[in-house]
Formats: C-alpha cells, structure tokens, sequence
C-alpha cells in the first residue's frame, strides 16, 4: 500500500491546512512544537508518557485541535514534539469517521456522522 498522505486542516486559535501522513499504528495525531505555536495551541498542564515506533519514551506535551478533511470535523488529540513530519493518528480518524482503505491508499468514510455523542437528552 505505501505511505497514505492526506491534505488536512488543522486549527486552534489560527489555522493551516497542510498535507499530512496518516499513522494507523499512532493513537494521537503528532505536531512539531513550532507549529503548534504558530496555531496557537494551548498545552495541557501535564506532560504525557509517550512510546515511540521503535520503542524510546519521552514526555511530551499534549493539546487539542481541530482537524477538517473534506466536510468533516472534530477535535482531536496531538502529541506536540519535535518530529520529522507531523502525522495524523487513529485518535483523529476515529472522530472523523475514517479510515484507510489499503486497495486505494486513500481515506473512506466508516459512518455518515463525525463525532457522536451517545446519552443525550
């Protein structure tokens, strides 16, 4: 199948919209600490225990944004650390109702809806 690439937009108090990798084997979504600036990210007041792919930890700040592919929007976890390329994690796709279909490379919908609130009256 290859790498999935997909252009998003990411916003805060600013916002972008920028082609991004799609990580099925991350649960959040990961940004650089510089874009997280520039899109005015508040961080969480605690650091969060992250494992890496290849196995390492680290302590990374966390905050929340709001991801738009296509129609579809919700906010979603990012881990912001340094990396070598944001990536789009499952946490993100889940709440936008995504997933990848490995015949296309390509991003389907699991649902019609976003996010879903269960037990409200």
């Amino acid at each position: 199948m290859g790498h999935v690439y997909q252009r998003v937009k990411l916003a805060a108090v600013g916002e972008v919209e920028l082609g991004i990798l799609v990580d099925t084997g991350a649960t959040y979504s990961l940004i650089p600490p510089a874009l997280a600036d520039s899109l005015g990210v508040a961080r969480l007041p605690r650091k969060q225990r992250v494992t890496l792919a290849d196995g390492r930890h680290l302590e990374a700040d966390l905050g929340l944004v709001m991801v738009e592919i296509g129609d579809r929007s919700a906010g979603t976890t990012v881990v912001i650390a340094e990396c070598d390329e944001p990536l789009l994690g499952v946490e993100a796709l889940e709440a936008l109702g995504l997933a990848v279909d490995p015949t296309t490379g390509s991003l389907r919908p699991t649902r019609a809806f976003t996010v879903r609130l269960g037990g409200m009256r």
